[in-house]
């Protein structure tokens, strides 16, 4: 029996089909939603590893190693001490604040977390309204922010992103602003980002749905390429 060039590439697909759907079958829901793949949070913790969060479960990364540690995912209830009550089927997103803490925010409120601890602070969680001077616009939840490590942390909700001064504690004056024309190669993503990551290597990363953009900090504008499909690209995600 012969097949043709075309042939051959139809039966390569159908076997390779035939062989991954056992194996989905087999991971179970909760896992199969990392495999569509989205990222509604995640954060560079500053110590080589990235935490990536999606519904009830989070994935450690390995920077260096780029890929996901073994044993991911795991639920958020019972990993992150201090979290569980204001926990609710989802985070918004985490900033790492550079100086020990880092911020879980969920809705209209948010949670300080000691890193070295490895515990929420007490006395949390708090309302956003009143406690991040400038965020008056966004005091109902945020859908993405990220420190930019340059004294500037950028807070995003629907289709606007806001400038904090981290040092002076409140937002930069003139904001918010439209995400679409002030950040070059982010078109596609004008509105509704899940997520953001300094990588600290010059590169941040921006998630929405299954895509993602890789953005040039120094240059100021998304590298060329881009966006491209989460899944196949960040491997254990």
């Amino acid at each position: 029996m012969s097949f043709n060039l075309s042939s051959r590439r139809r039966f390569i697909q159908l076997l390779a089909i035939s062989s991954v759907l056992p194996v989905l079958g087999s991971l179970g829901k909760k896992s199969l939603a990392y495999c569509t793949v989205r990222v509604q949070a995640g954060v560079n913790w500053g110590n080589g590893k990235a935490y990536f969060f999606n519904g009830s479960q989070y994935i450690r990364y390995d920077i260096a190693a780029d890929k996901a540690d073994l044993g991911y995912p795991l639920p958020i209830v019972g990993h992150w001490p201090g979290l569980d009550a204001f926990f609710n089927g989802s985070i918004d997103d985490v900033v790492n604040w550079g100086n020990g803490k880092a911020y879980f925010f969920k809705g209209s409120q948010y949670i300080r977390y000691d890193i070295a601890a490895d515990k929420a602070d007490s006395g949390y969680p708090l309302p956003i309204a009143g406690y991040w001077p400038g965020l008056d616009a966004f005091f109902g939840g945020i859908d993405a922010v990220v420190n930019w490590g340059n004294g500037k942390a950028y807070f995003f909700k629907g289709s606007q992103y806001i400038r904090y001064d981290i040092a002076a504690d409140k937002a930069d004056s003139d904001y918010p602003l439209p995400i679409a024309g002030y950040w070059p190669g982010l078109d596609a993503f004008f509105s509704g980002i899940d997520a953001v990551v300094n990588w600290g290597n010059g590169k941040a990363y921006f998630f929405k749905d299954s895509q993602y953009i890789r953005y040039d900090i120094a240059a100021d504008k998304a590298d060329s390429g881009y966006p491209l499909p989460i899944a196949g690209y960040w491997p254990g995600l």
